[in-house]
């Protein structure tokens, strides 16, 4: 037997992680005086075989420049020709952020679909073509002269401005998110935190005018937080708000004092800001608060300045749209939920939020079952949700509208910017074999249409309701995750805590959202609950928690717990 020749019929057939490290030909295998495998002789022999290909550094020039970038990347002092994406900690963002690393490099025929395919990293450099290194990317200038003229939405935020139109099925709403806080907070502390932040940040002073384009105001009154009477009458007010896009600001604050100290109610128009911004918001609204004289980092480019620069190749985003083209017919329909109403019917809807906690055992055993795998933990999540969904809706398979957060590394400062960056990503979830298989389908799709993201999610659906003649096409079902997009801010300001919170988004049945909380899992579904009978959603996302705490037990390979009634 050849050792190389046999590692090559493995590959073909065993994901990454079944592959052994090491492999030993041996002429015979040792036996015992009874003729049987002696196991114990075999655990040294395995013991004293130099452990020379699992540390293996990099060969060639291609394995070298992707060791390089992968070690960057996932924050590890060295990587091995060995070493698994996946294993390693590797997510959909960073694969994202290492093909656009890789072009800088030269490299032009790398591509995510290939990277899932060959994860280790002596194989998807093997699939690379070293060309000449670009020339450095100038960072994004600022246009400081015409920062306050008019510019266009992304189409995330024009889909958000005319869903509040109340025409739409579930319209009527803005992308709104609301929070609050409870703790001993000094108001006046926090307006002069709020206030830095609104000279600092320009789209906490943008508008919108009756087209749609956005403006940053040049100057804007001093924010004061409103006193309320009662925290009822704030949550009345507040949670459900259809904040005028035209009119300054595009967020609220209020407080009610009880003996316990203040309960802050906390609302933004997510037009504004994504989650990611929101992150940013309250780190440092933590910092000013504390300091006012703090010095936070120079950021040197704008959201405007961001939107205005993006021109992508004609060839990818014709590329992107063939492929998106091609893909409509096999789109899966959007989960047909029980619902109890019509949603033409309801005139303007309501959400209502629950949440769970996975404690961080139970949360750190599904990841390192995911790397084991070859799952990116959101992957793993958003499988979960499709296997509920398609067992309440009784479909074998759906589409999924997942939510993206994409900062292209444009300038050193973009990831201190406010705004909204948001785009969409329709997939399919197919049930499979077993509930691995259909997770890694899933992956797979995932990446497919990553890899085709010039063209986003509110492209298809209105292509997908011209081939229907439909006046629209909305895919209700959401899927937010901001695991490895997660910073000091998740969790709010650290001079208070948060005790009650909901979002709602036009045209939006459910929206699941999922992110990390000082190593624990948050899951929150926001959904329309007047579209559901009495019990439904508790069922379902308590069929949710217990495969969640299914996959922590670790055989991925079993059945499927029952998610339904019993």
């Amino acid at each position: 037997v050849d050792a190389g020749e046999l590692r090559s019929f493995l590959a073909d057939r065993l994901p990454g992680y079944a592959i052994p490290p090491a492999i030993t030909v041996l002429d015979e295998l040792p036996l015992t005086a009874n003729g049987k495998i002696d196991r114990s002789a075999l655990t040294a022999l395995v013991a004293d075989i130099p452990e020379t290909t699992e540390h293996e550094p990099p060969v060639g020039p291609a394995e070298t420049v992707l060791a390089t970038i992968w070690a960057d990347l996932l924050e590890r002092p060295a990587v091995r020709r060995t070493d698994n994406f996946f294993t390693l900690g590797g997510d959909s963002l960073l694969a994202t952020r290492m093909i656009a690393r890789l072009r800088a490099e030269g490299v032009t025929d790398a591509r995510l679909s290939v990277l899932f395919q060959t994860p280790v990293l002596a194989d998807f450099a093997a699939t690379l073509t070293l060309g000449e290194a670009a020339a450095p990317v100038p960072a994004l200038a600022p246009d400081v002269a015409h920062r306050h003229d008019p510019f266009p939405p992304t189409e995330v935020q024009r889909a958000y401005w005319l869903g509040r139109a109340e025409h739409f099925t579930l319209g009527g709403v803005g992308c709104h998110f609301y929070t609050e806080f409870d703790g001993d907070i000094d108001l006046d502390r926090l307006e002069t935190a709020w206030n830095l932040l609104i000279e600092r940040h320009e789209m906490l002073r943008a508008v919108f005018d009756q087209d749609g384009l956005q403006r940053i105001l040049p100057e804007v009154p001093r924010f004061t937080v409103a006193a309320v009477d009662s925290v009822e009458a704030m949550r009345e007010q507040m949670s459900h708000q259809v904040l005028d896009v035209s009119a300054w600001p595009l967020f609220d604050a209020r407080a009610v004092r009880h003996e316990g100290g203040v309960r802050l109610g906390v609302s933004f128009d997510n037009i504004i800001v994504d989650a990611l911004s929101m992150m940013v918001f309250f780190a440092e609204l933590d910092q000013l608060y504390h300091d006012p004289d703090t010095i936070l980092p120079p950021i040197g480019v704008s959201f405007r300045d961001y939107l205005l620069a993006q021109d992508p190749d004609p060839a990818v985003f014709e590329t992107a749209k063939e492929y998106w083209a091609a893909r409509l017919p096999e789109l899966p329909p959007a989960p047909q939920l029980p619902l109890r109403v019509d949603p033409a019917l309801i005139g303007r809807p309501r959400f209502a939020r629950r949440e769970l906690r996975l404690p961080a055992a139970r949360w750190r055993a599904i990841t390192e079952l995911a790397r084991r795998y070859e799952l990116t933990p959101a992957t793993v999540l958003a499988a979960a949700f499709g296997e509920v969904l398609g067992t309440w809706s009784a479909q074998k398979e759906l589409t999924l509208n997942l939510t993206l957060f994409d900062r292209r590394e444009v300038h050193p400062d973009i990831h201190r910017v406010l705004g909204d960056f948001t785009s969409l990503l329709l997939v399919g979830y197919r049930q499979g074999a077993g509930w691995l298989d259909g997770a890694r389908k899933l992956q797979e799709e995932v990446w497919r249409g990553l890899e085709h993201g010039e063209v986003s999610a509110v492209w298809v659906m209105r292509e997908l309701a011209r081939r229907n003649a439909a006046i629209e096409m909305t895919m209700p079902v959401v899927f937010t995750s901001t695991l490895g997009v997660g910073g000091e801010g998740m969790g709010g300001p650290s001079f208070a805590e948060q005790v009650w919170g909901v979002s709602q988004t036009p045209q939006v049945w459910l929206d699941s959202q999922v992110g990390e909380i000082d190593g624990e899992l948050l899951v929150r579904w926001d959904a329309v609950e007047e579209l559901f009978a009495p019990g439904v959603l508790d069922a379902m996302f308590g069929a949710y928690g217990g495969l969640l705490e299914w996959l922590a037990e670790g055989d991925w390979s079993g059945e499927v717990p029952a998610l339904l009634p019993g």
